[in-house]
């Protein structure tokens, strides 16, 4: 009887355990979520801060837009085009060929010489890649300023007169602007479209309050030429996936302000397939775990204030953050198999679908465009981003490893119009 006893008590002690052990890792677990959440609601209400517009300067300085290629023979046309439709009243465009091996030189020297009175200059080198092209398109600049583009982008007209008010600010290094998607043929460029606005543009709205942008985005970024020569351009290192965060983040350790423009805006074409798009985020992903290990001392060390402000939410954005995402996701379905209660794991994305929702609306205007993009928000959170959240997690454990990587190139789906040679 005595062990009968004793094997009861230690039952129940162990049932008792387990059951604090259980609520503790619960308890724990929605601390973890609260703030997750609490992130998105502090990034909400940074981007949706009014700040007073910067002056227009009282003249308009020289800008210099450079635009570096690789293959680009179906693109090119058309990104040049753009460029020549610019407003500003003292523009050069240099457009920089980096080795390609395709009919690229030959049309933008085509473009050339069908406007010979725009200040448009073409250089070409051997192949060495985009940094080395954009260094080499500065080098060759006379511009103040300097607007860096992709050969895939379709800058708007008034871009440069949108951003370049916020230079009147002399910490100013940088002006990030938006990225549109050009071809929304798809669902997946759809999804795409709406990550861009609702992600990385509200990411870079919130930061811009700090003027701690932490990426310029390579389709529109508009830089201080001295600023850019400061830190010693962009790095050339052929190991390195993503020169455009590196620069920014090298900008920042200096001490420079970075600052974003919702209104500078360009059009850029996306992967319209799963497997491109894939493959241009595990690029995407390797290259900013590569910026943080490179600038995070840096960071720490700079006496600007800021320094570890950036530093952490470089980590918690890129490295930490997916990490976090996928262990609720994981926890929520292990706890839902094993007790049977989903409660947790619905009012947690209850209250996302809501942030997301709340997202759209700042992001959005007119009553047809906010119930599609709510829809399709809807949709994004349990197909699209749950994708990307498994890749970003495999794509961290190659970084862990050091597993090599090549440069991969997305193949270009709009042709530019037939040129005359």
């Amino acid at each position: 009887m005595a062990a009968t006893g004793l094997l009861l008590t230690a039952a129940a002690a162990a049932g008792a355990a387990e059951g604090i052990a259980h609520e503790l890792a619960l308890d724990v677990v929605i601390l973890i979520a609260g703030l997750a959440i609490a992130r998105h609601v502090v990034l909400l209400v940074l981007a949706v801060h009014k700040r007073r517009a910067p002056a227009a300067p009282a003249a308009w300085p020289r800008v210099c837009v450079v635009m570096p290629a690789y293959n680009e023979e179906a693109v090119v046309d058309v990104a040049l085009t753009s460029l020549l439709a610019i407003d500003y009243p003292d523009l050069e465009i240099i457009f920089v060929d980096d080795g390609s091996t395709d009919a690229t030189l030959v049309r933008a020297r085509a473009v050339r010489a069908r406007h010979p009175a725009a200040r448009l200059r073409v250089f070409t080198q051997t192949n060495s890649g985009k940094a080395s092209a954009l260094n080499t398109g500065i080098r060759h600049s006379n511009g103040e300023f300097i607007l860096c583009v992709d050969a895939d982008s379709r800058v708007q007209p008034d871009a440069i007169r949108r951003g370049l008010p916020h230079f009147t600010d002399p910490a100013v290094a940088a002006v990030g602007g938006v990225v549109e998607v050009a071809n929304r043929r798809r669902l997946l460029a759809r999804f795409q479209q709406l990550e861009y606005t609702v992600g990385f543009n509200l990411l870079r709205r919130a930061l811009s309050y700090f003027g701690a942008v932490i990426i310029v985005p390579g389709p529109i970024g508009l830089f201080r030429r001295e600023a850019v020569v400061a830190v010693g351009g962009y790095n050339e290192s052929r190991d390195l996936f993503a020169e455009d965060a590196d620069l920014t983040v090298r900008m920042l350790s200096h001490g420079w302000r970075v600052v974003g423009e919702p209104a500078m805006v360009a059009h850029t074409e996306v992967p319209e397939d799963i497997f491109s798009l894939l493959r241009q985020r595990y690029r995407w992903k390797r290259g900013l775990y590569q910026t943080f290990d490179i600038n995070v001392i840096p960071l720490l060390l700079t006496p600007d204030r800021r320094g570890m402000l950036i530093a952490l939410v470089l980590g918690l954005e890129y490295l930490v953050l997916d990490v976090v995402n996928a262990a609720l996701l994981l926890f929520f379905l292990s706890y839902a198999l094993f007790y049977g209660e989903i409660q947790p794991m619905l009012w947690f994305y209850l209250l996302l679908v809501g942030l997301d929702t709340a997202t759209v609306l700042v992001a959005h205007r007119g009553a047809s465009a906010i119930a599609a993009a709510v829809g399709l928000s809807l949709l994004q959170r349990f197909s699209y981003a749950q994708l990307l959240l498994v890749w970003g997690i495999l794509t961290l454990v190659d970084e862990w490893c050091l597993a090599s990587m090549d440069w991969d190139k997305l193949e270009r789906l709009t042709p530019g119009p037939a040129t005359r040679a």
